[in-house]
């Protein structure tokens, strides 16, 4: 009985799927777009999350300015929205057409690729990540962090979109493939600014402490990688801008333990992140319970 369930369960997400997977690429956008128009008004709880996430983020922002970034925000999804469930389609003349980058990350990535090391590639919720997962498989010898979902059906098929352009897709529970693929040149993805629970430590993030997993620098640490951060943004015109922050090598020698050394680099590509956001605020995950888990009060 449950797996028919979980059938039923595909074939809806599916049938929502299918105009992504149809519709020219430009269509998309603006399809994405009415969707969210259509849910923001229903949306009462997630506008809610949104509206007080901004306001801890930006205490000098007026109501009504909060509310237009809101407003923003939903029509930033929307263009997320297209962008997942269109990325699979990506080919090199797409990426030649609609990739942006400066001559500052350009010339970054290529210095890298030179070197010739692995990449912890750090990325946070901003912009259109899920661009990132797809252009890695073409452009780079990509490497990724694969959660599964429980419905098998859903499963292999968010799979199947994902590894799509040939990005390697590693089970969470497998962190030592990990290791091995930095090891052997690998530029492996990191999302990484999700609720750590308790199993993170506390750094600030927009204006709070952030319960924040310290796996991007611990991989950087184990194998030598170097570590960039990207940042995936949308663009007019269906434009799609990367920015590349080098973050350089974990230098072991920095503080006197190991624990102080993870710290560092992870508040390092926090920083990062935040700086970013600040400049296209309304494309963070706001909806998303990013400060749930917080220090422990004496």
């Amino acid at each position: 009985m449950k797996i028919i369930g979980q059938f039923f369960t595909f074939c809806l997400v599916y049938l929502f799927y299918l105009p992504f997977k149809i519709l020219p690429y430009k269509m998309c956008l603006s399809y994405g777009v009415f969707l969210t128009r259509l849910i923001f008004p229903i949306a009462k709880k997630h506008r809610k999350i949104a509206a007080e996430n901004l306001k801890f983020a930006f205490p000098e922002k007026t109501e009504e300015d909060i509310n237009i970034l809101v407003k923003r925000h939903f029509d930033h999804l929307g263009h997320l929205l297209a962008h997942t469930l269109w990325a699979p389609r990506m080919t090199r003349e797409w990426l030649d057409k609609y990739l942006v980058l400066d001559s500052e990350s350009l010339g970054i990535e290529e210095e890298t690729k030179k070197q010739g090391v692995g990449v912890v590639l750090i990325s946070g919720h901003l912009g259109t990540w899920e661009i990132l997962v797809q252009f890695l498989g073409i452009r780079m010898k990509g490497g990724g962090i694969y959660k599964k979902v429980r419905n098998p059906f859903v499963d292999k098929l968010l799979y199947n979109m994902r590894s799509k352009n040939g990005i390697v897709l590693v089970p969470v529970e497998e962190s030592s493939q990990v290791v091995k693929m930095l090891k052997q040149g690998y530029w492996v993805g990191f999302g990484s600014d999700q609720n750590a629970g308790q199993a993170g430590i506390f750094v600030p993030f927009m204006n709070r402490q952030a319960s924040t997993f310290v796996g991007p620098a611990l991989m950087a640490y184990l194998t030598g990688a170097k570590m960039l951060y990207y940042s995936v943004l949308s663009g007019e015109d269906g434009k799609v801008i990367v920015r590349v922050k080098d973050l350089g090598f974990v230098d072991k020698k920095l503080y006197p333990t190991k624990e102080q050394v993870l710290r560092h680099y992870t508040e390092l590509w926090t920083r990062t992140l935040e700086q970013e956001v600040r400049l296209y605020p309304e494309q963070y995950f706001w909806v998303h319970r990013r400060w749930r888990t917080q220090p422990k009060s004496n």
